[in-house]
């Protein structure tokens, strides 16, 4: 009988840990092509700029502002960034930005712990569009 109940439980946990592994991972369309996509790793949106640190953070703490966050955090060094604010929903969201050269930098945006894809990607095209770029989500495909 303990022996039965054993290997339930290793079957049990080995289905969960698959489940979570496999789901913990996706890719995120940002245009119509599919050519520009980002990243969604467990809770955390990532995607890389077309811009350095500075310019992105200050994109980004434009953002927080244009949706109505209240920034809490804004530490600016030469090559990186973190910010961090809350939205009028109490959410907190945190936005690191990683210079990978001078024209590009990595962004990865965090809401809450276990994160919110479709408010990050709220949050990173109102960036992309203080930095330039269109920043209109793409139509149901």
């Amino acid at each position: 009988m303990r022996a039965n109940f054993f290997s339930r439980f290793v079957i049990v946990s080995g289905v969960c840990a698959t489940a979570a592994f496999f789901n913990g991972c996706s890719t995120v369309p940002l245009d119509e092509t599919g050519e520009m996509q980002a990243v969604y790793i467990s809770g955390e949106f990532q995607m890389l700029m077309n811009a350095d640190a500075r310019a992105t953070s200050k994109a980004t703490s434009e953002a927080f502002r244009q949706l109505g966050y209240f920034e809490i955090k804004n530490q600016r060094n030469n090559y990186d960034a973190l910010l961090v604010g809350r939205t009028p929903k109490d959410a907190k969201v945190t936005v690191r930005i990683k210079e990978i050269n001078s024209r590009q930098s990595e962004l990865s945006i965090r809401v809450n712990v276990a994160g919110d894809k479709a408010l990050s990607r709220q949050i990173f095209y109102q960036i992309e569009k203080n930095l330039g770029g269109s920043g209109a989500p793409i139509t149901a495909r």
